[in-house]
């Protein structure tokens, strides 16, 4: 394993165990039609995203300036849960090269998601008359009666919620970080920085060998640098010829330690 891979999956499970309880919440029990997004004025006294939320969307918002999405890569509590079923052996039709041209186009999907999820936020989470439909507290996050209450006042909005964690979850089985790739619509958002953040994945065509280790093997099935790159950092130490780095954007990529050191030797060579 990849030294930073190892580093990021500590950052994960930290971000995740933070956030773990205001995720399950979220989906199980929170009394908005989209979840997560108005947590500030929430009732549930038990959720962790009435103080959590705000020092989010601080994060986010930073991160995304300075690193574009990185958040996805390294603290998004889903993209934890969806990198440790993405270990699972995937299908070969969905794994291989024969899947790229689909995956092209339905990586548009993700901005379909963050159009709809707008729209439903307006829809259901701006609430004139009351500020929320139920309320339900309890002092475990797993507590099956709290949970039910909420499905049985909240109705069609928790069908279609289940709907799309189930989705989520069972096609990460088949097609790796399927949700992060195709769905999210905060990563949808969060990738339109990657082409302006301050930091970026660079590469140096002058010695990349064009090998296609990077899709092929990329957790997002990307391009480094591209708007979907999630910043995971792991080509930058897997590739072969040592053509990736991290560095500003419009900066001059450096070549790799070894041309480095032969261009020193040629250029020591020719004064000689």
């Amino acid at each position: 394993m990849q030294p930073i891979r190892i580093w990021r999956r500590i950052v994960q499970v930290a971000f995740f165990v933070v956030s773990g309880e205001w995720l399950v919440i979220g989906w199980l029990r929170c009394p908005y039609g989209v979840p997560f997004v108005s947590c500030t004025s929430c009732p549930l006294t038990d959720c962790p995203g009435r103080y959590l939320q705000v020092p989010f969307i601080g994060l986010i918002i930073l991160s995304a300036l300075l690193t574009g999405r990185t958040f996805c890569g390294w603290a998004c509590p889903m993209g934890l849960v969806e990198d440790a079923i993405g270990r699972l052996r995937k299908p070969r039709s969905t794994s291989g090269s024969r899947f790229a041209s689909a995956d092209k186009y339905l990586k548009y999907l993700k901005y379909v998601s963050l159009v709809v999820t707008v729209a439903l936020v307006f829809i259901y989470n701006e609430q004139w008359a009351r500020a929320y439909e139920y309320v339900t507290r309890t002092p475990s996050v797993f507590n099956v009666d709290a949970v039910k209450v909420a499905v049985g006042f909240g109705g069609g909005a928790y069908k279609l919620r289940f709907a799309v964690l189930a989705v989520a979850l069972l096609g990460a089985l088949v097609v790796s970080r399927l949700w992060c790739r195709y769905l999210c619509p905060l990563g949808a958002l969060i990738s339109l920085f990657n082409k302006f953040s301050l930091l970026t994945i660079r590469r140096a065509k002058d010695w990349c060998s064009d090998c296609g280790k990077y899709p092929r093997e990329c957790i997002q099935y990307t391009v480094p640098g591209t708007t979907d790159c999630v910043m995971c950092g792991e080509c930058v130490q897997g590739c072969p010829v040592k053509a990736l780095s991290f560095g500003l954007r419009g900066g001059k990529p450096k070549p790799p330690d070894n041309r480095r050191e032969n261009s020193r030797t040629a250029e020591d060579s020719e004064v000689a």
